[in-house]
C-alpha cells in the first residue's frame, strides 16, 4: 500500500512559518509527527502522486546561471512572471531548460504558486522546490534564491574539479586504445603481407584476428559499439548502474575514501542550506542524503529519521548511521549546543571540499605514472611479440627458398 503524501503549513520551534511535504499514514499521523518535533500545524493538504512522463533533471550549469540571475532580478524588484519570461528567452540556457521555464510561467498563470509550478515540471530537485516554498512562505524569496545560487555554484565547482583532474587519465586511456586500434587495423596487416600466409601467434595473432573480423563485419561492429555505449550510459543512470559503479569504485581504498569525503561535503552543504531556510530537520536529512551518490548513506536515512523523531539529536542520528567522519559529527554536536548548526555544517563542507581537492590531486599524481607504466609495459610486450613473430616468419620464409 502506497503511503499518501501531504503538504503542510506550520510554525517551527523558532516561530517561523514554513511549508513542507511529508509522507504519512493519515493527516492525524502527520500532525502528531510534526507536533513531536515542536511544530504548530496550521494546515494540511493531501496531494496525489501522479505519474509523469520521463524527464531528465535540469543540468547543473543551467541551475547555477538561472538561480544567480533569478535572484538578482527578484532582489531588484522585477515581477516573478516577467523575470521568468525574460530568462526563458535567454540563449545562455539550453533549449530544453528554456522550455521548462516557459511551462513554469504557464502554470503560474493558471494559479499555481512558484514552487508548485517548478515541482510540476519534474525537472528540478527537492532542494530547489523546498527552498522556494520556504522563501515564498517567509517573504524572503530573494534570500532563498541567493542560497540556492551559492549551493549550486559550490556543487558545480567541486564536480568541475573532479572532471578536470580525471581528464588527463581519461585522455591517456583513450589515446592508448586508439594507438592499439591503429596498429591492429593498419600497420600489422601490411606488415604481414610481406611474409605470405604464415600465421603469427600470441597477442599478435589476436590483433590480426580482430582486424580481420572488423574488416569483414565493420557495420555490425559499429552498431555493437554504439549500442554498448548508449546502453552502458543509460544503465549507469539507473539505480542498479549506480550501485554497480559504487561497488567497483569502493574496491579501491583511495577512491572509496575520496567518495566518502565528497558525500560528506555534499550532505553537509545541502543540509546547511535546507536548515537555514526553515525546512524541517527530518525532511532536510532525507533530501541531503538523496542529494549524494552514496547508496550506503541513503540506506541509513530511515535509521537517522527514526532517531530524530524519537527525540534524538542530529549528532546522535549521524553517529548511528556509522557513515560520517568523526570531525563532522563532533562539529554538528557543537553547532547544536550553540544553536548554529547551519554555520558549522557550512564550515565543515568547506573543509571537506579542500580535502577532496587535495586527495584528488594525490590520486591523480599516482594514477598518471601508473598508467604510463602500464601502457609502457604493454607496448614493450607488443614490441617483443612483434619481434619474436617477425623472427619466426623470417626463419619460416627462409626455409621456403
Amino acid at each position: 500500500m502506497e503511503i499518501p503524501t501531504y503538504t503542510f503549513d506550520a510554525v517551527n520551534p523558532n516561530g517561523k512559518v514554513v511549508k513542507g511535504k511529508l509522507d504519512a499514514e493519515s493527516e492525524v499521523g502527520l500532525v502528531n509527527k510534526l507536533s513531536q518535533e515542536g511544530y504548530v500545524v496550521l494546515s494540511v493538504k493531501s496531494i496525489s502522486k501522479k505519474k509523469r512522463g520521463m524527464r531528465l533533471r535540469a543540468k547543473l550549469s543551467d541551475l547555477v546561471l538561472f538561480t544567480r540571475q533569478f535572484s538578482t532580478m527578484v532582489n531588484a524588484g522585477v515581477r516573478i512572471k516577467d523575470a521568468l519570461n525574460l530568462l526563458a528567452r535567454q540563449e545562455a540556457f539550453s533549449k530544453s531548460f528554456g522550455k521548462i521555464l516557459s511551462e513554469v510561467v504557464i502554470s503560474i498563470d493558471g494559479g499555481m504558486s512558484l514552487s508548485e509550478a517548478f515541482e510540476k515540471t519534474g525537472a528540478f530537485d527537492p532542494v530547489l522546490i523546498n527552498l522556494m516554498q520556504a522563501g515564498e512562505s517567509g517573504g524572503v524569496l530573494d534570500e532563498s534564491l541567493s542560497k540556492l545560487s551559492k549551493f549550486y555554484e559550490d556543487s558545480k565547482k567541486l564536480k568541475d574539479e573532479i572532471r578536470s583532474a580525471m581528464a588527463y587519465p581519461a585522455f591517456v586511456s583513450v589515446f592508448a586504445v586508439l594507438i592499439l586500434m591503429f596498429i591492429s587495423l593498419f600497420i600489422l596487416p601490411n606488415l604481414f603481407k610481406a611474409f605470405g600466409n604464415i600465421k603469427p601467434g600470441g597477442i599478435v595473432a589476436l590483433l590480426i584476428n580482430t582486424n580481420n573480423y572488423i574488416s569483414h563485419n565493420w557495420l555490425a561492429t559499429i552498431m555493437f559499439l554504439a549500442f554498448a555505449f548508449i546502453g552502458g550510459a543509460f544503465f549507469m543512470r539507473t539505480p542498479y548502474g549506480i550501485m554497480t559503479k559504487n561497488i567497483l569504485l569502493n574496491l579501491l581504498p583511495p577512491i572509496k575514501k575520496l567518495r566518502r569525503l565528497e558525500s560528506s561535503s555534499s550532505f553537509s552543504k545541502t543540509l546547511a542550506t535546507l536548515i537555514s531556510s526553515g525546512v524541517s530537520i527530518t525532511s532536510a536529512v532525507e533530501m541531503a542524503a538523496n542529494a549524494t551518490s552514496s547508496s550506503k548513506l541513503i540506506n541509513s536515512v530511515p535509521l537517522m529519521v527514526d532517531t530524530l523523531r524519537n527525540g534524538g539529536t542530529l549528532k546522535e542520528a549521524m553517529e548511528k548511521s556509522k557513515y560520517f567522519p568523526q570531525l563532522l559529527v563532533e562539529m554538528v554536536g557543537t553547532g547544536e549546543e550553540t544553536g548554529r548548526v547551519d554555520e558549522m555544517l557550512n564550515k565543515v563542507s568547506e573543509f571537506y571540499d579542500q580535502e577532496v581537492s587535495v586527495k584528488l590531486k594525490q590520486i591523480v599524481s599516482m594514477v598518471e605514472p601508473a598508467m604510463i607504466g602500464v601502457i609502457g609495459i604493454f607496448v614493450g610486450f607488443l614490441a617483443f611479440s612483434l619481434y619474436q613473430t617477425m623472427f619466426s616468419l623470417e626463419s619460416g620464409a627462409g626455409k621456403h627458398f
